[in-house]
C-alpha cells in the first residue's frame, strides 16, 4: 500500500517542480508573452508599436484585396501644373496600379496637423488629453489609407495623386514606410506660363506677374527638392516631364522598375482608357483633364516661349536659381529638350491635322458614357490611320473648302449666345461661392491683403498654397497585353526660410 502512496507524493512534487520553471521562464526570460502597449516606468508614457491591421477590398469580380499601412504605396507629388496629370493616368492605364482622380483631402488632413502642431497651446491640449504623437499618427495613417483605397477601384498597387503631399514627404514616409515618391518636374517658365495662362488660382502667385510667380515657383520647388532628397533615392524618384513626354517609353520602365510593378504596353497608350472600366478615369472639374485625353505629345513643351516679358527673361538666372539646379539653362529661349521618339512625333503631327476634332473631343468626353467615348475613339482613330496615309487628307475633304469655312463660321455665331449665357451663369454661381466661402474662412489668421483678394477671386477649381515657418516643416484587374532618375543638389545657404507651401 505505500508505493502507490510513494508515486503520488513523487507525481505532485514533480508537477510542482515543472510549474515553478515554468513560471520563471515565462518571467525572466525570452519565452515571457509580448506586449503591444507597456507603461515606462521613467516616464510613465504610453509607448505602442504599430501594429499591421489587414484590411480588404473585393472588386466585381470578386476578387480580393488586401491593404494596410505597410503597403508599397505610390504617392505623386510636384508643384501644379508640372506633369502630375498624365503620370497619374498613365500609371492608372496599367492592370496592376490605380491612382485615380485628386482628392486633396490627405494634403489638408496632413496640413491640419501640422497647424496643431506649430501652436503651442494646442500641443500642449494634445497631450493633457492623452494624444500623443503614436496615436495621432495612427490616426492620421488610416484616415489617409482608407481614402486612398476607397476612393476608386481596387487594385493590387494603390497610388494618389495629390501634388501638394511632397511638401511633407518625410512625414508621409514615416506614416507608410514601404511608400515611394514620384517627384514630377518641369521647367519652371512652362510651368509658371501654365498656371498665368490657365488662370490656376494659387494663394501668394500673383497671376499678374511673371517675376513674382517664378519667384513662388523657385521657393516651392527648392522645399519639394529638398523633401525629396530628404527621403532618398530608393523612396523618391525624380521625374522630368520633359524626358517622359519626348522618351515615354524609356521613362516609364524606369518609373515601373523603381516601383516594383512589371512592365506593360498599356502605359503607353492611356488615351485608350479614358473613363473605362478599370482604366483612366477623369475629374470634371480637374484643370488638365482636357489634356490628359490626347496621346502623349509634344504641344505643351515650348508654349511658354515668347509669352515672358523681355526683363523677367533678361533676370530669369536670379529670379528662379532653381532652373540650374535642376538642370535647365535659364539663358536659353527656347531651350533645347531633346530629340523626341518618332511615334511621339507622329502623335504630335496627328493632333495638329486633327485639331477641332481633338477640340471637339476635349468638351464632349467628360459627359460621355464609356460607349459614347468608344465610338469618339473609332472616329478618331479612322482620321488618324487616313491621316498617316495621306499627308494632304482632310477629315471633311467631302465639302468645298469655302462651304466648310461658312457653316465653320456659322457654327461660332450660334454657339456665341450660348457661350455667353454659360458665362454670366458661372459668374453668378462663383459670386455666390465666394460669398459662402469668404462668410467660412472669415476667422481666418490674418493673411495679407493680397492674398485676401485673390481668394476674392478664385474660381470653382482652385489650389491654393500658403508658406509655412521653416522651423515647422520638418513635421485586380485584366491584363491590357503587353508585359534612376536625374537631380541635382541644394545649397542649403540659399534655402529659402519661409518653408514650404500649405493647401488652405
Amino acid at each position: 500500500m505505500r508505493l502507490p502512496y510513494r508515486n503520488k507524493k513523487v507525481t505532485l512534487w514533480v508537477l510542482f517542480g515543472i510549474i515553478v520553471i515554468t513560471m520563471f521562464l515565462f518571467k525572466f526570460t525570452e519565452l515571457r508573452p509580448t506586449c503591444l502597449f507597456k507603461v515606462d516606468a521613467n516616464t510613465n508614457e504610453l509607448a505602442s508599436q504599430m501594429v499591421r491591421v489587414e484590411k480588404y477590398l473585393t472588386d466585381d469580380n470578386q476578387r480580393v484585396y488586401s491593404y494596410n499601412r505597410e503597403m508599397p504605396l505610390i504617392f505623386i507629388g510636384g508643384v501644379p501644373r508640372s506633369g502630375t496629370t498624365l503620370m497619374r493616368a498613365m500609371l492608372d492605364a496599367h492592370p496592376d496600379v490605380r491612382c485615380g482622380q485628386e482628392t486633396r483631402v490627405i494634403p489638408r488632413i496632413l496640413q491640419l496637423r501640422s497647424h496643431w502642431l506649430k501652436s503651442e497651446k494646442e500641443s500642449l491640449r494634445l497631450q493633457e488629453a492623452g494624444i500623443t504623437k503614436e496615436v495621432m499618427n495612427s490616426a492620421i495613417a488610416q484616415f489617409c489609407l482608407e481614402i486612398i483605397a476607397k476612393h476608386g477601384e481596387p487594385a493590387p498597387r494603390l497610388c494618389n495623386k495629390d501634388p501638394l503631399t511632397l511638401k511633407m514627404g518625410s512625414y508621409v514616409i514615416e506614416l507608410f514606410p514601404n511608400a515611394k515618391f514620384l517627384f514630377m518636374v518641369r521647367d519652371g517658365r512652362a510651368t509658371v506660363h501654365s498656371i498665368i495662362s490657365r488662370k490656376v488660382t494659387i494663394t501668394g502667385f500673383d497671376l499678374s506677374s511673371y517675376r513674382q510667380c517664378m519667384q513662388k515657383w523657385n521657393h516651392a520647388i527648392e522645399v519639394m527638392h529638398e523633401q525629396c532628397r530628404d527621403i532618398g533615392k530608393d523612396r523618391c524618384m525624380m521625374v522630368y516631364y520633359e524626358q517622359l513626354v519626348l522618351h515615354p517609353e524609356e521613362w516609364m520602365r524606369k518609373i515601373l522598375k523603381f516601383l516594383d510593378v512589371p512592365w506593360n504596353d498599356a502605359v503607353l497608350h492611356h488615351e485608350e482608357f479614358i473613363n473605362k472600366p478599370n482604366g483612366v478615369p477623369l475629374s470634371k472639374v480637374e484643370r488638365s483633364s482636357d489634356q490628359v485625353i490626347k496621346p502623349v505629345n509634344l504641344e505643351a513643351l515650348s508654349k511658354w516661349v515668347g509669352q515672358i516679358p523681355g526683363d523677367v527673361v533678361r533676370d530669369m538666372a536670379d529670379i528662379a536659381p532653381m532652373l540650374s539646379v535642376l538642370g535647365y539653362d535659364p539663358y536659353a529661349n527656347p531651350p533645347d529638350y531633346g530629340k523626341p521618339d518618332a511615334w511621339v512625333q507622329d502623335n504630335t503631327s496627328k493632333l495638329k491635322a486633327n485639331r477641332m476634332l481633338w477640340e471637339s473631343k476635349a468638351k464632349q468626353v467628360l459627359q460621355m458614357s464609356s460607349e459614347d467615348t468608344d465610338n469618339l475613339n473609332n472616329i478618331i482613330n479612322n482620321s488618324n490611320n487616313k491621316d498617316s496615309n495621306n499627308n494632304h487628307y482632310n477629315i471633311n475633304k467631302i465639302q468645298p473648302e469655302q462651304q466648310q469655312q461658312q457653316q465653320q463660321q456659322q457654327h461660332l455665331q450660334q454657339q456665341q449666345p450660348q457661350q455667353q449665357h454659360e458665362q454670366q451663369y458661372e459668374q453668378q454661381h462663383e459670386q455666390q461661392q465666394q460669398h459662402q466661402e469668404n462668410r467660412e474662412e472669415g476667422d481666418g489668421e490674418g493673411e495679407p491683403e493680397r492674398e485676401q483678394q485673390l481668394l476674392h477671386q478664385k474660381p470653382k477649381d482652385v489650389i491654393t498654397i500658403k508658406q509655412l515657418p521653416l522651423q515647422h516643416s520638418k513635421n485586380g484587374r485584366n491584363s491590357r497585353g503587353g508585359g534612376g532618375a536625374a537631380g541635382g543638389g541644394i545649397n542649403n545657404n540659399d534655402k529659402d526660410k519661409n518653408g514650404p507651401m500649405a493647401d488652405t
